[in-house]
Parts: C-alpha cells; sequence; structure tokens
C-alpha cells in the first residue's frame, strides 16, 4: 500500500483556493495509520493563524483506495468497568 501525506496550503480561510504539495509517503502495509498518526501532531504544531490556512491529509494511491476505506481506525484509549 502506498500513502501520500499532503498538504494543503490555501490562499483563503474557505479552502476553495488550495495547492496540494506532498510532504511524505510511504509504501508499507501499515502506511495509512503511519500517515493518520502524524497528520495531528503535525496540525497541532501549527499556529493558529495557520491553521486556518494549511490543513494536512493522507491520500492512498488509486489502486491502494479501497483496501484504505476498509481499515479499521485504531484505538487511542480504552476503559473498561466491572
Amino acid at each position: 500500500m502506498k500513502i501520500l501525506l499532503m498538504m494543503y496550503l490555501c490562499l483563503d480561510p474557505s479552502l476553495t483556493d488550495c495547492q496540494a504539495i506532498p510532504v511524505k509517503a510511504w509504501a508499507r502495509p501499515d502506511a495509512y495509520s503511519q500517515c493518520a498518526a502524524l497528520v495531528p501532531e503535525l496540525t497541532d504544531a501549527l499556529t493558529v493563524q495557520n491553521r486556518q490556512r494549511i490543513y494536512f491529509r493522507c491520500e492512498p494511491q488509486d489502486s491502494d483506495a479501497a483496501r484504505v476505506q476498509q481499515a479499521t481506525p485504531q484505538f487511542i484509549h480504552q476503559s473498561f468497568r466491572f
């Protein structure tokens, strides 16, 4: 599976005129989870003003799109009550 981490640089906050810039690529079975784990960290590193103009997205290559949609989400926190 090949996944690209894309950064979208938008000229205005309406996110209608954005330029896509490839940032990083993964080509392995856990590529989507690797990319998805990095997006929140990159977004948190942006200033408030830049968060209105820049966003990150993980995009699978065409042949891998169907497999990514079936991926199960990674559990970040789990609690049990007895």
